[in-house]
């Protein structure tokens, strides 16, 4: 049974925290005053500037302007539309003899540690890479020895590396971020969970194969939280037989659209995929169906949503997402099984931009001693800022 008192005890520190920046002045919030010593100034945008009106010292056409530069000029607004130019960063390389005649997305892959390879083959495509002088757009062309990359890390930064909760000779207990999969897909070198692992902590145990080194159990690209990675092929073997037995204790939160009719139920529909549709589940599907359960606790509710504790006995694809959208309570932010009548959060309510899943508990045996062990992990700041805000009186 869920227990309440230690569900919010556990929350209310990270939700206070959180609730108090989300409260305060907004980071980003500045006062832009004249400036009482000199005139005030903005950018004009070169494709905008007029040959008529050049600036003081100026020619009478004005400077040699590239398209897309910006012109600092007298007048008013302080900073250009989308914020001041930031330089792109730039990383030149030269491929050594041992990479001679490699592919280039190989070797950026080898010699560029701030992405991952599919985040280097998008560079490719969108253009931010040239190989001896010449621009690329194709991830498979052969590139020479001592030939000179240049690249412009554009986009996004890595994921988040996962977080350590426990370390053991036989295992590691980590706090996998929102937004990255577990594991990349067959043959694919994108970025994972795995991945990072690998690189923290050395090889893994690939008894499920290369693409799932150390992986025993996995979690949804969205969801965040706890998960168990092995470390040895012993611990690999004692960890699977543990899941397929059903003996690991698994409870995540979830913050949901609507209120449970009941404190405490249990879902049991069979869930398979949707015809046609690879990446979807449903209850009762016409072919493919396997049993599922799910026991649901109510946390905390609130006027609209409510938060649940929820510990799948089974392990389907999307389990718990599609028992809760089928009982009218699908989970905040989730892209394929949310419903048109959700209720939105109240406007001050700061919304997660991600599925409001988080896997808080985690319990199995100790692969070597046998010992029982539990792992809890609170809500992510975004989430327990969220839940915080709903607590209020004026909330809704």
């Amino acid at each position: 049974m869920w227990e309440l008192p230690m569900a919010l005890g556990i929350l209310t520190k990270t939700g206070q925290r959180a609730w108090g920046r989300a409260a305060g002045e907004s980071r980003n919030s500045q006062t832009h005053s004249s400036n009482p010593v000199g005139p005030r100034f903005r950018y004009l945008h070169a494709s905008r500037a007029r040959a008529g009106n050049p600036p003081p010292g100026g020619s009478e056409r004005g400077p040699k302007l590239e398209r897309n530069s910006w012109l600092f000029l007298p007048g008013a607004p302080t900073h250009p539309p989308g914020g001041y130019i930031q330089p792109v960063p730039t990383e030149r390389l030269v491929v050594p003899a041992a990479l001679a005649g490699k592919r280039l997305d190989r070797i950026l892959d080898t010699l560029v540690e701030a992405r991952s390879r599919s985040q280097l083959q998008k560079l490719v495509r969108r253009g931010h890479v040239r190989v001896g002088g010449k621009r690329v757009v194709r991830s498979n062309v052969h590139v020479d020895g001592r030939v000179e990359i240049e690249i412009e890390l554009r986009g996004d930064p890595p994921a988040e590396p996962p977080t350590l909760v426990h370390e053991d000779p036989a295992f590691l207990v980590v706090e996998k971020q929102s937004g990255i999969l577990t594991h990349a897909a067959d043959r694919s070198h994108g970025e994972s969970l795995a991945r990072q692992l690998e690189a923290l902590w050395g090889p893994l145990p690939r008894d499920l194969g290369d693409e799932r080194p150390g992986i025993v159990h996995r979690l949804d690209r969205e969801t965040s939280g706890l998960i168990v990675v092995a470390r040895t092929p012993e611990a690999m073997r004692a960890l699977r037989d543990a899941f397929a037995a059903r003996e690991v204790e698994k409870t995540y939160l979830a913050l949901v659209h609507g209120l449970p009719r009941e404190a405490e139920f249990e879902i049991t529909e069979p869930i398979g995929p949707v015809p046609g549709k690879a990446d979807r589940q449903e209850i009762r599907p016409p072919t493919g169906a396997k049993s599922a359960a799910t026991r649901i606790s109510l946390v905390e509710s609130f006027e609209h949503h409510a938060l649940l504790a929820c510990a799948p006995h089974t392990g389907r694809r999307h389990q718990i997402r599609v028992h809760l959208a089928a009982h009218r309570l699908p989970v905040w932010g989730d892209p394929l099984y949310g419903t048109r009548s959700t209720r939105p959060l109240p406007n001050h309510v700061p919304a997660p931009k991600r599925l409001a899943l988080h896997a808080h508990r985690l319990s199995f045996r100790h692969p070597v001693s046998g010992e029982r062990l539990a792992f809890t992990s609170p809500l992510p700041d975004d989430l327990a800022c969220a839940v915080e805000a709903l607590r209020q009186p004026d909330a809704y």
